[in-house]
């Protein structure tokens, strides 16, 4: 196998808008720490597959397909096996559904909506032309490697829904309620190293929390939890740490919003279990790669009253890397949509990761979902309930292909 790497930063200008925590957030004054895009692309002799994370809250299914044709002019990479994972920091800018629908969203009848709109759109466009040429530079920097495989445990993640009876109350909104659900806190840990200089070039990690320990909390940009983690897996080992967000639907950080202490302290104890993964790991040179993709179309929520053009094209996808199976969703997955798909994927082991190619809100399991009596705000906006089943049947049929495949 080869591999090659590189990175970007994709810091917006100063008193660009972030767009988390709805339309009411304050415009940043600054930076607290560096945004960046890195880019970790597999070569196993016949077929090339890039994973890019990006700290950003969200990218449109528009601007990655924009991305994905520039890197097709320019390398021998095919756009279908290129992966771009935001982790959703909500201090950061990104696009929700505002290319189709401008006043869809948090921005709907807000201050300075047609401003915000264009700050934002220009700063994507921006970044993914950057993208696109960290993914060229990396295909250029192809070198012989060895791939190794490890789990960790998150210490600090929470469901962020309290369960009484067939109520489901939110936490964040209960001060001193304490949260009664078991989180997913299994984490997944790749590492990629050169073969010659046994220098590590990339760790590849997830995390099923939300990147909301600063939040409120400061009107600087931050990417949140995973700087800390990259600072000292970085320093550690060298390379890039790179970060993609799991079953983030349900999933808080334990000190939501509670500012850059909590930040740190998380990020820390994510990356102690990140490096002891590693220290565990078992390398090899050989590589087993396949990815497949296929066109969703969302189903709208025609009793919402929404007389508007909702964007409802979409893309579901998969990856298995030595046997280790990644579906990929456009969104935010609940736990009960993992624990389903894991449940009967083709694969024994199957990581679920969010926020890929697109984003269209929440994921849930319709049946599981109707249950409970839910506070607001659990309820996917814009669009139908069953979308979450009907992509996780679709998520299944992919990991089988892949396994035929293989």
């Amino acid at each position: 196998m080869k591999a090659g790497t590189a990175y970007t930063d994709i810091t917006p200008p100063d008193f660009t808008w972030m767009t988390g925590m709805g339309p009411d957030r304050p415009r940043p004054r600054g930076v607290h720490d560096r945004l960046m895009a890195k880019v970790l692309v597999l070569y196993d002799g016949k077929e090339k597959y890039v994973l890019v994370t990006v700290d950003m809250n969200y990218m449109d299914l528009d601007s990655v397909n924009a991305l994905k044709l520039l890197v097709e002019k320019r390398t021998t990479i095919k756009g279908e096996n290129i992966r771009i994972i935001s982790s959703h920091s909500h201090s950061t800018p990104g696009l929700f559904v505002l290319r189709n629908s401008p006043d869809l969203g948090f921005y709907e009848n807000c201050d300075g909506m047609e401003e915000r709109r264009r700050e934002l759109v220009s700063h994507v466009k921006t970044s993914c032309r950057k993208i696109a040429g960290a993914v060229c530079e990396a295909d250029r920097s192809l070198v012989p490697a060895e791939i190794g495989f490890g789990r960790g445990r998150a210490g600090y993640n929470i469901v962020r829904w309290n369960k009484a009876g067939n109520l489901m109350r939110y936490i964040p909104n209960n001060a001193g309620m304490r949260p009664n659900q078991k989180p997913l806190d299994e984490m997944f840990v790749m590492g990629v190293r050169a073969k010659i200089t046994k220098k590590t070039l990339a760790v590849f990690y997830t995390n099923s929390a939300h990147c909301i320990c600063v939040c409120l909390k400061s009107d600087l940009i931050t990417a949140d939890y995973p700087s800390y983690t990259a600072a000292v897996v970085e320093k550690t080992l060298g390379g890039l740490c790179m970060f993609a967000p799991g079953t983030i639907g349900d999933q808080h950080p334990r000190d939501f919003d509670c500012g850059y202490k909590a930040a740190k302290i998380m990020g820390e104890q994510l990356a102690e279990e990140i490096l002891g993964a590693v220290k565990k790991m078992k390398y090899s040179d050989k590589l087993s790669v396949s990815a497949r993709q296929s066109a969703y179309r969302m189903l709208p929520d025609r009793k919402a009253g929404k007389r508007r053009e909702i964007c409802t094209r979409t893309v579901m996808s998969a990856m298995a890397i030595n046997g280790h199976a990644l579906s990929f969703w456009p969104g935010e997955p609940f736990g009960m949509v993992t624990k389903k798909v894991k449940a009967v994927s083709a694969f024994s082991n199957t990581t679920v990761i969010a926020n890929t190619d697109d984003f269209k809100t929440y994921f849930v399991l319709e049946k599981e979902f109707h249950k409970y009596k839910w506070e607001a705000g659990a309820k996917p906006w814009n669009y139908e309930l069953k979308n979450g089943d009907r992509m996780a049947v679709l998520a299944v049929k992919l990991l089988k292909g892949l396994k035929r495949q293989l």
